[in-house]
């Protein structure tokens, strides 16, 4: 008994008597239905002889089908799926904290990468961090399993695809031979592509160029707040160009670059996982929160291959490409661009088009619209107006959130809003007159100063009063450029949203010439009456809003029968551009005849 033959596992048959085995316990596991595990149908063992020890092909290649379970690719990771595994590359990680304050850990997070170059963010709680940290490294490849599929939400979501995978404790992972050469999973995308295509806020994407400018520090303020940028240009081996815009602590990382330039040559960039933005339709990459990894002539095969064909292209010459440091300038309009496109109009005559149509006036401003404020809420992306909750029609009977939230049309519920200029003014030439809207640039133009500025300034007073810093608009002569619109046309709305101005003499020149006969062209001069009889309000076009694109008209504004000023009732009655003029409030015909009188002087 003791010397009987032991039979090989590839020979074990149901005819054979007594058989013998001598095995190795691989794996052990109990046997339940797949959704009900509590089930159990049985204790279930992997063995292995000494015949297979290396997973060897064999007609007992048990092990070897059990060992090599199927691999779910990143794109496919769905929460449908039982007992996914995948076999990924580790391509960063980072700790996710509160932007002012690092020491506030919530996660780890990691960007996993697969080898088709589908890539899905990973994120392991604080509870577990210690654990996972110590076996995850960037560059290496992983097979991970018993994990978590959850939505990919946020506000800031990193990746474009739908859901994100969540560690448990006992969630598996095991280092792995690499699957591939690309160490730091760069996934580089052509210059062209930018240009071609438009990204979403969610699309990160690795680029790598040459620099061939580099700009100094460029100081800006960001609704109150005082901040900086800094814009590197780089350019691919097709000689594309493309700039990359980095912001705040990131602007001094090319401190050191900046201060050597007779030394450096040929300095190759990569940045890796940029978020690309669009700033007046032009694509440019920028740094994200935490995530984005920067590459400086670091001695690298990605970016050693790269100099190497860079230099490889035709009309390459070494002592050429030296960087330049600019300071950019604000971009100032041409007069090909500002006429572009648009027909030249008296502001009589903007109503004679029964079609939508660019348009072009030059005219004088002679009122503002008061009454109807000149700043409102907007939301920090996109200007849109910000609304209160409440204005939603929701219940005050639910829990207020923490951080206060407001409502945009466009990003729906959002947490930062600024204020921002809206002013509805009365332009006039000789031939007629009408409203135009003026928002945040227009406004900051003409009086170089932001709207924040003027809302911290007068603080709770901002509602009740009309700054005297906008005084200066009233009697500016300007071209004007503004869309006459089907919106207009249709719903007899003829407020007319600006969208360029200029004071410029040559632009003037090319709008009057062949236009407007200089000879018989003289200053508007408002006529000086000794009474005021007519209702001036009324011969005034409505002005109705969409609070969507617009803030809300205030409310509360009386008229009074017998003269177009606001009543003793509103609050904007006494407040306005000419309460100076104002000698004896309770003479209407001396506030009327005073207020043209000074306007006459204006205009000589």
């Amino acid at each position: 008994m003791a010397d009987q033959a032991i039979t090989a596992l590839c020979d074990v048959d149901p005819m054979l008597d007594d058989v013998k085995i001598l095995v190795r316990v691989v794996r052990i596991w109990k046997a339940h239905p797949i959704t009900r595990p509590n089930e159990v149908w049985s204790l279930e063992v992997l063995f292995q002889d000494e015949q297979n020890g290396q997973g060897a092909n064999s007609p007992c290649g048990v092990r070897y089908n059990m060992a090599d379970q199927a691999i779910t690719a990143l794109c496919d990771v769905d929460p449908m799926l039982d007992d996914v595994k995948i076999l990924v590359r580790v391509v960063r990680i980072w700790k996710a904290h509160p932007i002012t304050r690092p020491n506030e850990v919530w996660s780890l997070e990691v960007l996993f990468q697969d080898e088709q170059g589908n890539r899905i963010q990973g994120s392991i709680k604080k509870a577990d961090m210690n654990k996972f940290q110590a076996i995850l490294d960037e560059g290496s490849c992983y097979k991970v399993g018993n994990f978590g599929v959850g939505e990919n939400g946020g506000k800031f979501p990193l990746l474009s695809h739908r859901y994100k995978i969540g560690f448990y404790k006992n969630t598996s992972v095991t280092r792995v031979a690499p699957f591939d050469q690309n160490t730091r999973g760069f996934r580089f995308e052509p210059f062209k592509n930018f240009t071609i295509r438009h990204f979403k806020e969610t699309d990160i994407v690795d680029v790598i160029g040459t620099i061939i400018s580099i700009s100094e520090p460029i100081p800006y303020e960001s609704y109150g707040a005082q901040k900086t940028r800094r814009i590197v240009t780089l350019e691919d081996v097709d000689g594309v160009t493309l700039d990359c815009c980095f912001f705040d602590s990131w602007v001094d990382r090319f401190n050191i670059l900046a201060q050597q330039l007779n030394a450096m040559k040929n300095v190759v960039m990569i940045l890796q996982i940029g978020k690309v933005k669009y700033f007046n339709g032009k694509p440019s990459v920028s740094n994200g929160a935490f995530a984005t990894k920067l590459y400086l002539n670091d001695n690298i095969p990605e970016i050693n291959t790269f100099r190497k064909m860079y230099q490889e292209m035709d009309g390459y010459v070494e002592k050429n490409i030296v960087l330049n440091i600019f300071s950019p300038s604000k971009k100032a309009i041409t007069a090909d661009e500002f006429f572009e496109n648009a027909v030249r109009k008296t502001v009589g005559s903007i109503r004679e088009s029964e079609y939508q149509f660019e348009c072009i006036v030059y005219a004088k401003i002679h009122k503002v619209h008061r009454e109807h404020g000149w700043w409102y809420l907007a939301c920090k992306k996109c200007g849109c107006v910000a609304k209160e909750p409440d204005e939603q029609g929701g219940s005050s009977s639910k829990k207020k959130p923490k951080t206060k939230v407001w409502f945009c049309k466009q990003h729906k519920e959002i947490t930062h809003v600024g204020p921002r200029y809206k002013v509805i003014v009365r332009v006039i030439d000789d031939t007629g007159s009408a409203s135009l809207l003026l928002y945040e640039d227009i406004i900051t133009k003409l009086i170089d100063i932001p709207c924040h500025k003027l809302k911290a300034k007068y603080g709770e007073q901002a509602d009740d009063i009309f700054p005297d810093e906008l005084a200066p608009i009233v009697g500016m002569k300007l071209l004007f450029r503004f869309l006459y619109s089907l919106y207009n046309i249709n719903n007899n709305n003829h407020v007319y949203q600006v969208k360029m101005v200029s004071s410029d003499e040559s632009m003037i020149k090319t709008f009057k010439h062949g236009f407007i006969n200089e000879d018989n062209e003289g200053e508007i001069q408002t006529p000086v009456t000794p009474a005021v009889t007519t209702n001036k309000a009324a011969s005034l076009d409505n002005i109705p809003f969409n609070i969507e694109t617009t803030p809300e008209v205030i409310k509360g504004v009386h008229k009074d029968s017998g003269s177009g000023t606001s009543s003793g009732k509103s609050k904007r009655d006494v407040i306005g551009l000419d309460d100076g003029m104002q000698k004896d409030k309770g003479s209407k015909k001396l506030k009327n005849a005073e207020e043209v009188g000074v306007l006459n002087e204006e205009d000589d």
